[in-house]
């Protein structure tokens, strides 16, 4: 397992302004990141050059900034939005997600992540939703095998502050579960696991959640909470229990990267103090290895 982070580690800042990717790579590469994953959500910014004419030159410009700083891509996060809020697909959205795959497989990723969307209308008939999420997804597989990368989708939760009840599809790791299965393609669709959305939906099952997933699990996204809201933390400052989840991915014989997503820790930190929060993430990561790693030598001790 070796240590990753979200190229959105660092470019974050107060209000609504962000970094670019150029500046990411850069911060996360000079603290000791070898291995990144690309943050295509960039996309959503107006003024991303993922959004022009140009964007295979801006891609491949990535690609170069990586090889100069040494350093892999191996997962990237795809833009989303509401699919089935609208009775017609968004465009410019669905134009950006079929970039954000080329691009992917330009980089020579090898997972790119996404989220299911929910059918609202159907209430809490999830089937409506596992039907309209193959039908959605099936193209945007179809792109990734042609382009050589898998596509992972990610567990959701329902919690939603202030907000009235709503079941959101995928907030269960069994319907997820049975989208990916319905794929019949585990070499192209696969979970993503990400610790915080599986923290709002009951803390004390992440270890059964990664038992349940197996070796459909080829990402996860690691960030902390408190139970309360998604708010993208370093782990050990939520309430997250780390040795159970590195146990969880211990008990599944786990091969992908420790691939952080907090970007809310680091967003007021000023810009030429952006490296402490990518210094402090590669410490925190060596303990949650660490862990990882006692659990592995418990198993086969027990063997």
């Amino acid at each position: 397992m070796e240590i990753s982070t979200s190229t959105n580690l660092v470019a974050f800042r107060p209000g609504k302004m962000r970094n670019p990717m150029e500046f990411c790579i850069e911060q996360c590469a000079k603290g000791g990141y070898k291995v990144l994953d690309i943050n295509f959500c960039e996309c959503m910014n107006p003024y991303s050059r993922m959004r022009n004419d140009d964007w295979e030159n801006y891609v491949k410009e990535l690609s170069e900034l990586g090889k100069r700083w040494g350093v892999s891509f191996r997962q990237s996060h795809l833009p989303y939005y509401d699919v089935f809020k609208e009775q017609e697909l968004n465009p410019t959205m669905e134009e950006l997600i079929r970039r954000s795959i080329i691009a992917s497989g330009m980089l020579g990723i090898e997972w790119a992540v996404t989220h299911p969307s929910t059918v609202y209308s159907a209430g809490h008939d999830m089937s409506v939703s596992l039907e309209k999420n193959y039908e959605y997804y099936s193209t945007h597989v179809r792109t990734a095998k042609e382009n050589g990368l898998g596509i992972c989708l990610e567990n959701d939760f329902e919690f939603r502050l202030g907000q009235p009840s709503q079941r959101i599809y995928c907030s269960s790791i069994y319907e997820l579960l049975q989208l990916v299965d319905a794929f019949q393609e585990p070499k192209y669709v696969g979970v993503c696991y990400d610790f915080g959305h599986g923290n709002l939906c009951g803390n004390a099952f992440h270890r059964k959640n990664l038992n349940a997933i197996g070796s459909r699990l080829h990402a996860i996204h690691v960030q902390d909470n408190h139970g309360v809201s998604d708010e993208h933390l370093l782990p050990f400052h939520g309430n997250i229990d780390w040795v159970e989840a590195m146990a969880g991915l211990a008990d599944i014989d786990y091969d992908g990267d420790l691939t952080f997503e907090i970007q809310e820790f680091g967003r007021f930190f000023p810009n030429d103090q952006k490296h402490l929060v990518v210094d402090y993430s590669i410490q925190v990561a060596k303990v949650l290895i660490a862990l990882y790693e006692k659990a592995k030598k418990e198993k086969i001790a027990h063997l």
